[in-house]
């Protein structure tokens, strides 16, 4: 029980530091804290602190009740899809194994959520949108040994299904 103890301990203290990112993020978008970003995730210490919920049940039992996690089944408001993009920003903050900022998450992760997410992240992360655009850019350049100087301006280069013309990815 010591170990298992323990584990749960460590899970409560990056909980809060996830949570004192999620503020910083949510301030930085929304342009103040709201009650929303100080109860966000407050459920998990609780459900850590509760010995007798098997510590492998503790994320399915949090994620299925959360309205900022995607596959549930609760009816989400747009706050609660904006809690979301805060929480997938800030996750590269607190968890060195997902670098991606939130643009990057909803394309690798959740393609088939592009039409809810994506007119939110233009709003709030445009410059977000505008790096990954010239990051693929120049990956693709770099694979094909040449520079299209017109075509750079005008697209994205992003191979995949969410192929965007790069001025719309900018919200012009």
């Amino acid at each position: 029980m010591g170990l298992e103890l323990k584990k749960r301990l460590k899970k409560i203290s990056y909980t809060i530091r996830h949570k004192k990112a999620f503020l910083t993020v949510e301030k930085r978008l929304r342009g103040k804290n709201t009650l929303r970003g100080y109860l966000h995730d407050i459920d998990k210490p609780f459900l850590y602190l509760a010995l007798w919920i098997k510590y492998e049940d503790i994320q399915k039992i949090h994620r299925k009740n959360s309205k900022h996690h995607v596959r549930n089944d609760l009816v989400k408001t747009k706050d609660d899809l904006i809690d979301t993009i805060i929480d997938w920003e800030c996750a590269r903050i607190t968890k060195p194994d997902k670098p991606l900022n939130a643009y990057e998450t909803l394309l690798k992760f959740y393609p088939d959520k592009k039409d809810e997410f994506l007119p939110l992240i233009r709003e709030l992360l445009p410059e977000e949108i505008k790096q990954a655009c010239i990051k693929e850019k120049y990956k693709v350049i770099s694979n094909r040994l040449r520079y299209n100087n017109k075509a750079s301006k005008q697209t994205c280069f992003i191979k995949a299904p969410y192929v965007h013309n790069f001025k719309a990815n900018m919200g012009r």
